[in-house]
């Protein structure tokens, strides 16, 4: 890959751990932010699903906008969104108010989720797609993992609100370095044609080692309606729907540990500390996981490769049940957690993009983004009410292993159907080929 794909790519992943940061800081400070406004298990429930919810919000209504007014332009707009959420929410006085901030940072996120993964697998060259669209996805934990070092580090001296203004500072900055550095969609440019189309496009070209073109590639720019067709229609449609049934199984598992964990463990019995460690330690599980996937992705069929992590991860859930009571192996199990829950997550952002042709797939990623939502707005919500009806932590990890075996038959179903049919339109031959041959 030559210098300007790696240099996508990587912002492409600092950004994705900024939105992680933003994301599930309040995992972290939830704790900090019950003690100070009294609230119950229910209501920090709500709380915690507000992000999630606006999450779906943003993947449903705003991803679909990068496939008409660019990549590019969307995550910058999505990056100053959010920088606003978490700045609002800094110096929101009630319980309401700070849900409301949390929502507008959801949607920026969940935008930006559905578009990125497609952005870095236009960049990245056939040989390494899989494990680069893997790596951007250990943004996430990354990110979480940020956010409860600074969370350690700035609760005890500066309170829960100072975590927030790290977080808008931090987003402010990233926006700035995205206005100089972050490229637009090769397969956007060709499709849409925006003003200076060819310019742009040879700049790129010359930034990835390759020969200037007189003329962008004959288009078949596809509308929004057409995307939508193409992902609903015929078998495509079938395939879908099992994407969107594993995916929302991945993110029922996943952010009920990324959000309860730290909460949970001190429910059964340990200090704040160690329930944070619990909660960083999960994290860096799932970017091994991420990592871990992505290599393997390129020697094993990604499809059966999530539908193995489905399956230990639900292991490992049951496992971290039986193991809360001892200190230690609860810690080492909550890395083997993060691990496989995020490497559920990881696989299914790496099938997506493969499937679908490129006028559409912003679109069919933040279609699975949206409904799998209902899932990681359903996860802190379920366990919450479980919490206060009087359910023990234990029990609860091993309900949330239950999507595990779900979304593992679903990948396992999906695999006798192939690959999706793609585009053979000549901008997606084109360009993909020269990312592929770069």
């Amino acid at each position: 890959m030559s210098r300007a794909q790696i240099r996508a790519v990587a912002l492409c992943l600092v950004i994705n751990l900024i939105d992680g940061f933003d994301l599930l800081v309040t995992s972290y400070v939830g704790p900090a932010i019950t003690r100070e406004w009294a609230l119950s298990p229910s209501g920090v429930g709500v709380l915690l699903s507000g992000g999630l919810a606006g999450m779906a919000t943003g993947a449903l209504f705003l991803a679909p906008l990068a496939d008409r007014i660019g990549r590019r332009r969307l995550s910058l707009g999505c990056l100053a969104l959010a920088a606003l959420g978490m700045l609002a929410a800094s110096v929101s006085q009630d319980f309401g108010q700070l849900l409301v901030c949390r929502l507008v940072t959801g949607a920026a996120v969940g935008a930006m989720a559905a578009s990125l993964p497609v952005l870095t697998s236009e960049y990245a060259n056939n040989r390494r797609r899989g494990l680069v669209v893997a790596l951007i996805t250990t943004g996430y934990g990354l990110g979480s993992v940020i956010a409860g070092v600074a969370s350690s580090l700035l609760v005890g001296s500066l309170g829960w609100r100072s975590v927030f203004v790290f977080g808008a500072v931090a987003t402010a900055i990233l926006f700035v370095v995205g206005l100089r550095f972050l490229p637009e969609s090769m397969d956007y440019l060709v499709a849409r044609r925006p003003p200076q189309a060819l310019a742009r496009f040879n700049r790129i070209l010359v930034s990835m080692g390759r020969a200037p073109v007189e003329e962008l590639p004959a288009s078949a720019s596809a509308s929004r309606k057409m995307a939508l067709a193409s992902v609903l229609s015929g078998s495509n449609a079938v395939r879908t729907v099992l994407i969107w049934v594993a995916f929302t199984a991945a993110q029922l598992m996943f952010y009920f540990a990324s959000s309860w964990t730290p909460s949970l463990l001190l429910q059964a019995g340990m200090s704040s500390q160690q329930g944070i460690s619990g909660g960083v330690l999960f994290s860096l599980g799932g970017v091994s996981g991420a990592v871990l996937l992505g290599v393997l992705a390129s020697r094993i069929e990604p499809r059966r490769l999530t539908a193995a992590y489905f399956g230990i991860g639900a292991l490992m859930l049951i496992l971290f049940s039986v193991s809360l009571g001892t200190l230690a192996a609860a810690l080492v199990v909550a890395v083997l957690v993060g691990l496989f829950l995020n490497g559920t997550v990881t696989g299914i952002n790496v099938i997506v993009p493969s499937m679908y042709p490129a006028e559409a797939r912003a679109t069919a990623l933040g279609l699975a983004v949206a409904v799998s939502r209902l899932g990681a707005v359903l996860a802190p919500l379920l366990a919450g009410f479980l919490l206060q009806a009087g359910w023990a932590p234990g029990s609860m990890f091993q309900v949330f292993a239950i999507p595990g075996v779900i979304g593992a038959l679903a990948l396992i179903v999906l695999t006798r159907f192939g690959r999706a049919s793609r585009s053979s339109s000549t901008e997606t031959r084109a360009v993909e080929g020269a990312a592929a041959e770069a």
